[in-house]
């Protein structure tokens, strides 16, 4: 009997069960008759409840479909509007350019967004310019005032004063489209005049699939002209009109649309059986044969609750497979073997990559089952008398104790790893993760089965560190490695206690206001006996073992110190301190560093927090709170390195991002390469329509500095201005007049 069997088998056990058997035997017919009865009950409320189950799965299911087209629908609207903004930005940089200059940038966005049928310019409200001008001739000149029906779409965007998608109607080349239509502000919020873009219906739908999705189900679009309230469809099936469809909402610039969904197909209930067929024959099995079954059930109690109780004990409850204690004793069991023989063992240790992800993701319930069939999975691999077992949380240990030689074992790590190329099917989804593998071989990494896990467990975690999906062998440099990390942990914490860290302060210069009204702080470490000692030497072992908390908690201090005394000389001077991530997780840390701030007597407006886009990405519910209250209560916050891992327009769209710092590696050759040069422009002119301002980091000489200054950067900070000061060189830097142009 399996494990599973026995846990199923354990749920039988019920109390009093020899009491309630001989009333069964003294009243046949009377049992009879209530049993069927309550059978009947029961089985009527259970297919009640599974129809109704049936019936919200279905609508899930269809949600979750309709949600991802929606979102599709509405990213490749927003992509058009995103277009169009930077079209108007660029008009808005150079007002006096002739129209017919920007036909290489029209050009350029028509192919990058193909869905623009075309693109047409209007200054003043007439139509100076379009393109294609192949076939759209007739509108140049055209005079918006004079159109009533445009004019009003118009006047409707100048009075939001950003984008509006109006339609879909009736096109003169044919078909339906959308008109995106974007007012132009130039100097002093005055008008200039008016983009327009064409945007085919058919194209649209195209780019999302929605077809495909329409074999199955009845679709249908309504919310005409961005207006919520319209339910009747401009688009797709009539028939939904009647049905109670599932919907979600589209998101425009000036309103919003629904997308509705219906199954064209439902199949009915027990179809094809008398009504009581199943209720009938269900009541003559169970009379049948619950006298025989209760009867040898008693006799099989005593026994399965012993060995459920064993089983508890010994093996996982929700794998089946062996805990770590079995594990630990079935490994001493091989090892006594192996060295009986002369031979070797390999110890592997797996962790599921970004398992964490699908836990917050998805939820807990979802993340067992997933490891109910990882181990599945794992339980296939296995031929012979390999032993696995699951140690905890999302890691899984495999004894291997004829396949000592390296190349063997190399050739069963890669086996398991193709093995999790195919995703795992949870409640229908599929589901890709890889792992990451750690090897430990006796007797050359260990002797005893506690050191073998360990060693496992090392080189499973630089497997993880050499990019994940892969496996490692243990070596003896590792027990150095982890060494030194544990020495250098406690070095730091006593570096802190005994003030050997120090703060040096590097100016960010205002391009507009042509002063220093910023500097970040940087940490640097005086070691007694190893001298000055660089941040990327101390700065990555303090973020794994932890000690990046009370650093930076002395940084934030010393920082706070040195800005109330900046204030008390009249600087007006903004600091910006490094955050890590995990200095986040702690519950209400927001409030305590608002009141660090207060009773130093400065503002919140005086501290800016660089935060790196993993705070973001996390999902973490504490450092999203403590990220919004930071930036509700005044404190400025700035994303740092951006562009270097996962930056997307979602962070500057959803989150409180005042800042953006452009990592020194985009910065490098713009005076020499335009491709550098116009990625730099992007990143500008995006930052701007977000209404982000953007700091140039690395700056190192003139030519960079003049050509940032060109882009519209708004600050720049690098060895162009000066390499990190002393609080003392720092405050004479700022009172002395700049003159960089």
């Amino acid at each position: 009997m399996t494990s599973r069997e026995l846990n199923a088998g354990r749920k039988l056990t019920r109390p009093g069960v020899q009491l309630r058997m001989s009333w069964l035997v003294r009243h046949p017919v009377r049992v009879a008759v209530m049993v069927g009865v309550i059978l009947l009950t029961l089985l009527g409320i259970l297919v009640w409840q599974q129809q109704q189950k049936n019936i919200e799965v279905e609508r899930y299911q269809l949600l979750q479909q309709v949600s991802h087209h929606a979102a599709s629908l509405e990213a490749t609207i927003r992509t058009a509007v995103v277009v169009s903004e930077s079209l108007r930005n660029e008009i808005i940089l150079h007002p006096q350019q002739p129209l017919a200059e920007l036909e290489n940038r029209v050009d350029l966005l028509l192919k990058d967004y193909p869905l623009f049928r075309h693109i047409a310019l209007a200054p003043d409200l007439i139509i100076r310019y379009v393109y294609p001008r192949a076939g759209n001739e007739a509108a140049l000149g055209v005079n918006y005032r004079l159109i009533p029906e445009q004019y009003a779409a118009i006047e409707k965007a100048i009075a939001l004063g950003g984008p509006l998608l109006a339609g879909p109607v009736k096109l003169v080349q044919g078909g339906s489209g959308l008109i995106l239509r974007v007012p132009v502000f130039a100097g002093d919020k005055q008008l200039w005049g008016a983009i327009a873009a064409v945007i085919p219906l058919e194209r649209l739908l195209q780019q999302t699939q929605l077809e495909q999705f329409r074999e199955h189900y009845y679709l249908g679009l309504s919310g005409r002209d961005g207006e919520i309230s319209n339910t009747e469809l401009f688009w797709g099936d009539p028939v939904l009109q009647g049905l109670p469809s599932v919907y979600a909402n589209i998101r425009l610039p000036n309103g919003h649309w629904r997308l509705h969904a219906f199954p064209k197909q439902r199949l009915p209930l027990m179809a094809g059986l008398p009504p009581l067929f199943l209720p009938i024959g269900l009541l003559l099995t169970l009379i049948l044969t619950v006298g025989l079954y209760v009867l040898l059930r008693l006799s099989q109690e005593r026994q399965l609750a012993l060995q459920t109780v064993a089983w508890q004990a010994s093996f996982d409850p929700l794998t089946g497979l062996a805990n770590r204690s079995v594990l630990l004793g079935q490994l001493e069991l091989m090892l006594k073997q192996a060295r009986a023989q002369g031979g070797q063992l390999a110890v592997l240790s797996l962790d599921l990559d970004e398992f964490k992800q699908v836990n917050e993701s998805l939820g807990h319930p979802v993340g067992d089952q997933l490891l109910q069939l990882v181990a599945d999975r794992l339980l296939e691999q296995l031929t012979g008398p390999e032993m696995v077992a699951r140690s905890g949380g999302d890691e899984f240990v495999l004894v291997v104790p004829e396949h000592g030689k390296p190349e063997l074992v190399e050739q069963f790590c890669q086996t398991l790893l193709n093995a999790f190329h195919a995703p795992f099917m949870v409640n229908g989804t599929p589901l890709s993760i890889s792992t990451s593998i750690g090897v430990a071989i006796y007797p050359n990494d260990g002797l005893l089965a506690i050191d073998l896990l360990k060693h496992a467990d090392r080189a499973m975690y630089a497997a993880k560190h050499l990019g994940r999906n892969t496996f490692h062998f243990y070596d003896a440099g590792m027990q150095k490695e982890a060494d030194h990390f544990v020495h250098l942990h406690h070095e730091i914490i006593k570096g802190i206690e005994q003030r050997q860290f120090f703060l040096m302060y590097q100016p960010i210069y205002d391009v507009v206001n042509q002063r220093f009204s910023k500097a970040e702080a940087l940490v640097r470490w005086q070691h007694p006996e190893r001298g000055l000692i660089p941040p990327f030497d101390f700065i990555p072992v303090a973020e794994r073992t932890g000690a990046i908390r009370p650093l930076g908690e002395w940084i934030l201090q010393q920082a706070i110190a040195d800005m109330q005394l900046f204030s008390q000389m009249g600087l007006q001077l903004q600091i910006s301190v490094n955050r890590s991530s995990q200095e986040f997780n702690q519950a209400k840390c927001a409030d305590e560093w608002i009141a660090q701030l207060a009773a130093a007597g400065l503002t919140p407006e005086q501290l800016i927090l660089e935060i790196t886009e993993s705070v973001f990405m996390d999902k973490v519910s504490v450092q999203q709170a403590n990220v919004l209250s930071l930036h509700q209560q005044g404190v400025q916050l700035a994303i740092d390195d951006f562009g270097t891992g996962y930056s997307a327009l979602n962070y500057l769209s959803r989150y409180p991002v005042d800042f953006i710092k452009i990592d020194k590696s985009f910065i490098n050759l713009i005076a020499e390469q335009d491709k550098a040069r116009a990625l730099v422009a992007v990143l500008i002119n995006m930052a701007k329509v977000l209404d982000v301002q953007v700091v140039a980091e690395g700056v190192e000489s003139a030519e960079q500095f003049h050509v940032l200054q060109q882009l519209g950067c708004d600050f720049i900070q690098g060895y162009y201005f000066s390499r990190p000061l002393a609080k003392a060189d720092l405050i004479s830097v700022v009172q002395q007049p700049v003159r960089f142009r």
